[in-house]
């Protein structure tokens, strides 16, 4: 039976989201093209793919992106195992059609209004290898997201699902990010290159367990370092300490969440580490100047306004 790559409202029929999460996916007769992105979180085993007449192999663990502009075909496996998500990039954002992000102005539109650039899927960058400190928390998400797909419990069930989706996409991101060579763009304008294998563990395990409660003895042993030698390479590297890296990593999280998302600030808080919603806006109006709720709304007044006016200087263009 063909697959349906899209959901389905429970009560409104005539609704879809543009996202499905496949826990046990066969991979055979993959029929995406013209309609959808496939994301593939590999956990176990090796497989290969043909695309067009390039052969894809991945090994786990490590994500697979494949477009819309092919049909993928699984050629071989190994003990292979996998979760699909079928999107279409308007999932993310209602303005993020197919034509749109592949267009010239894409990129600086995206960098100005903070969208995804979802460059795997756009550049054919078909496998992102997955850190195992980053492979529990994309897990989880996975599974969260096809809860909230399926079980669709109240009003913000789709919202919720983005989220959870979105704290996927940015890890996608966030690895696509380091190269062979383990260099890195930072995030928060923060850019730079991770050179020390310290910093480089301190950051995977901030990075991997922001929605928790950790403190810095916590950073300290999965650096496997002391906190004065820690602190001395943050200050050197980036600028700041690991504590205030882990705070504006928290607060990146949830700049995301606001301006994408109608999920309350209470899920917000709990889902990036807060402790209460009252720390949290707190927090968030110390590094952005604004509280919470006045951030969402500014962010999607000038999306709005801008991607208006954007659209008609590329109808202009033509």
């Amino acid at each position: 039976m063909e697959l349906e790559l899209f959901t389905r409202a429970n009560i409104n029929k005539n609704r879809i989201v543009y996202a499905k999460c496949v826990e046990k996916d066969s991979l055979q007769n993959i029929d995406i093209k013209g309609k959808s992105f496939l994301l593939l979180i590999v956990y176990d085993g090796t497989a290969v793919f043909l695309v067009g007449e390039r052969k894809i192999t991945a090994v786990a663990p490590c994500f697979v992106c494949f477009s819309e502009t092919e049909n993928p075909v699984l050629v071989e496996s190994r003990n292979f195992k996998s979760y699909s998500i079928y999107f279409h990039p308007q999932f993310l954002n209602i303005n993020m059609t197919f034509a749109f992000i592949r267009s010239e102005f894409y990129g600086e539109v995206a960098q100005v209004h903070d969208l995804f650039l979802l460059k795997p899927f756009v550049y054919n960058i078909f496998v992102i290898p997955i850190q195992y400190e980053y492979l529990e928390q994309v897990v989880a998400s996975f599974f969260q997201m096809k809860a909230a797909l399926e079980l669709q419990t109240d009003w913000y069930w789709s919202c919720r699902a983005r989220s959870y989706f979105m704290e996927i996409i940015i890890c996608l991101e966030r690895l696509c990010s380091f190269s062979p060579s383990g260099d890195a763009i930072l995030n928060d304008g923060v850019n730079g290159k991770i050179k020390n294998d310290l910093l480089r563990n301190a950051i995977l395990f901030i990075e991997s367990h922001y929605g928790s409660h950790i403190s810095f003895s916590d950073i300290c042993r999965a650096a496997q370092t002391n906190h004065t030698t820690l602190v001395k390479i943050f200050r050197d590297e980036l600028f700041v300490t690991p504590m205030e890296y882990l705070w504006q990593y928290r607060v990146s999280v949830a700049k995301k969440h606001l301006a994408f998302t109608e999920i309350p600030l209470k899920d917000i808080t709990a889902r990036c580490g807060f402790k209460t919603v009252q720390h949290f806006s707190r927090i968030f109006k110390e590094h952005t100047g604004k509280t919470p709720l006045q951030f969402r709304k500014q962010a999607v007044e000038d999306r709005i306004a801008n991607l208006q006016g954007d659209k008609r200087m590329q109808t202009e263009s033509k």
